[in-house]
């Protein structure tokens, strides 16, 4: 279920990169003079569902990971169920984003020169100050507050439970070790006041029957066994020994599970902080221009940059969570390796090639 949702995620962030962020380079580019509806509504309605569907896949992982780290016993998400989620998410984003595609259009915008207004790819013209851009807007403010106060809620009840289970842990551990050392002790002292001699060895020595009991006294219904009582012993200690291989590795097992599953998990949680700060920015601006109308028209060159940056800035997730996966994953860190090698080689290759076409 977590290779499907990062798999979703990623398909995301490059639909961020390969269609959003290039339609808003050609807003900057053409900031007064872009004439293309059609283009506009596309770009801004793809970059609502992307943004949308990323919140809503983000959410399954934090509830997924709830349910793996907090109720473990009880039956988990499949990658099925984890396909079927994501797409219920792009569904949901798809029918969210129908407002955007009506509201989103070409509008006017005064130009540094007087009398002179240009073209922006913006809320429409008609929808300025309508009800409907008013309502969408709070809509999508309010369904993210209450799925960042969802994630904060759900993360901090697994921080809690790794915490637990991470003393829990420590203090097993600990049992562990004091009583091995009491057994340590309590069987270097046994050896000591027996002469060194193993309960095995002491079994040898020692004898079944008593040597002075005359064999026409023995009754016929009492058998001898065949195999002397150190034979049974040797089995025993073999099937305990067993016994404690078999746990042993079962132990590390699930320690190697456990620690795969947080470290899992912390990758996810990174991973849903950096798409809430980077969305931080852009709701603050947002909240300053609903409050003062002319604030962007009072900004200056540089203000006017640093705004067209930031009210963006949703686009940060989209490029920060490669460096989160190479951060958390050392997989990842070495396909990417892999990959850089192959394409280092195949360009050296074609160079070569070429250069062997010129000189024939």
């Amino acid at each position: 279920s977590t290779r499907t949702a990062i798999l979703a995620l990623a398909c995301f962030d490059i639909l961020s990169c390969v269609l959003c962020i290039p339609g808003e380079i050609l807003d900057l580019r053409f900031s007064h003079s872009f004439t293309s509806q059609s283009l506009c509504k596309g770009f801004r309605t793809l970059t609502t569902i992307v943004l949308i569907a990323s919140g809503f896949t983000l959410l399954t992982v934090a509830l997924d990971r709830y349910q793996r780290i907090c109720n473990p016993l009880h039956q988990q998400l499949t990658s099925k169920q984890a396909a079927y989620r994501v797409a219920i998410s792009c569904v949901l984003a798809t029918i969210l984003a129908v407002p955007a595609a009506i509201i989103y259009g070409i509008a006017f915008v005064q130009t540094p020169r007087d009398n002179f207004y240009g073209m922006e790819c913006s809320t429409s013209q008609s929808f300025k100050n309508h009800p409907l851009r008013i309502a969408y807007s709070a809509i999508l403010c309010v369904l993210f507050l209450a799925a960042f106060i969802t994630m904060i809620i759900i993360y901090i009840f697994i921080g809690r439970q790794v915490v637990k289970q991470t003393q829990f842990r420590h203090s097993v551990q600990q049992r562990k070790g004091s009583i091995g050392s009491f057994r340590r002790h309590t069987v270097g002292s046994d050896n000591s006041s027996d002469g060194g001699h193993s309960f095995s060895d002491k079994l040898k020595d020692s004898p079944v029957l008593p040597e002075t009991i005359p064999e026409d006294d023995i009754p016929s219904s009492i058998k001898v066994p065949d195999k002397p009582a150190t034979h049974t012993v040797t089995r025993m200690e073999s099937r305990l020994a067993r016994k404690h291989s078999v746990l042993s590795r079962f132990r590390k097992m699930s320690h190697s599970v456990d620690a795969r599953t947080r470290k899992t998990t912390m990758m996810l949680f990174f991973i849903t902080l950096v798409f809430v700060v980077s969305f931080l920015p852009h709701l603050v601006l947002k909240a300053i221009q609903a409050m003062n109308k002319n604030f962007v028209e009072n900004l200056s060159t540089n203000g006017v940059i640093f705004y067209n940056i930031f009210v963006r800035s949703y686009f940060f997730n989209t490029a920060a969570n490669a460096f989160v996966y190479g951060f958390c994953s050392p997989k990842f860190r070495n396909e990417c390796r892999i990959l850089f090698f192959k394409l280092a080689f195949w360009f050296k290759s074609s160079t070569i090639s070429a250069k062997t076409e010129d000189l024939m």
